[in-house]
This record gives C-alpha cells, structure tokens and sequence, in this order.
C-alpha cells in the first residue's frame, strides 16, 4: 500500500511539474502578447513557429567542411599532373590552381566560424484585421526580451 502511496505522490508532482512548465514557444508568445497588450492589435499564433537563428547555419558550416575537404583532393590531382606537363599546359592548370586555392582559403574561414545560437525567431504571427498581416520578431538567446 505504502509503494502505491509514493507512486502516485510521484507521479502527481511530475504532472504538476510538467504542466506548469512553459514551452519556448510558449515563452515568447507571452513576450509578444504582453507588447501588444495595450493595442487593439488580436493576434493569431497558431500557424506560428519558433526557430533558432545561429551566425552561421549549421548546414552551411558542414556544406563548407565538405566541399573543402573535396577542394583539397582536387588541388592535390592537380599539384600531381602540373609536374607531367608542358609549360602552357602548366600555366594554365596553376591559374585554374590559384582560384581553387582562393576558394578554399574561403571556405576554411567559413569553417572556423562553428555555429553558435544568437537568439531565436518567431514567425507566421498573425494580425486580424480586414487585411491580415504576418508578423515575425526576433528575441535573444534566452526568450527574455523581444531585440531588433
């Protein structure tokens, strides 16, 4: 009896603990009720969703790894064939080199940048009125304040 007593004692606090707890998007909702509060505005949240904004996407900084990484097989091909070759040959195959070599210089800054979290997004709010209006807003890592 007494395990069925602390079962249920458990299971309660986790029931209430869950349920008073917000969600992210739920947090930035309040944020945006609570500016909109004072005006005639009736907003709309449910097509709205909240995304991470990052410096640099996480996609783009794999994109970049990978397509340095084949940038380097390529120059190696190349640095192995220039040697075998004729000096017109080679002239070319070094220009063709050199806009490699830049891009990957350009890619290996992109990766050195990892992907770090700025803050976050929350968009398809909706404005009722006769012309509806989508809205979006931005807010810090956090969901404390609503920023530029």
């Amino acid at each position: 009896m007494r395990k069925i007593y602390y079962a249920f004692a458990i299971l309660s606090l986790v029931v209430i603990i869950s349920c008073g707890k917000k969600t992210d998007q739920d947090r930035a909702i309040a944020l945006v009720e609570a500016k909109y509060a004072s005006s005639n505005q009736e907003l709309n949240f449910d097509r709205s969703k909240l995304d991470s904004l990052y410096n640099i996407s996480p996609k783009a900084y794999a994109d970049s790894i990978k397509k340095g990484n084949e940038l380097d097989d390529t120059l190696a091909a190349l640095e192995s064939q220039i040697e075998h070759l004729s000096q017109v040959e080679s002239d070319s195959l070094g220009l063709i080199s050199a806009k490699l070599t830049k891009e990957r210089y350009r890619l290996l800054d992109v990766a050195k940048t990892k992907p770090a979290l700025v803050g976050w997004k929350l968009s398809g709010v909706v404005v009722e009125r006769e012309k509806a209006d989508t809205l979006s807003f931005n807010f810090d890592k956090g969901i404390t304040k609503i920023v530029p």
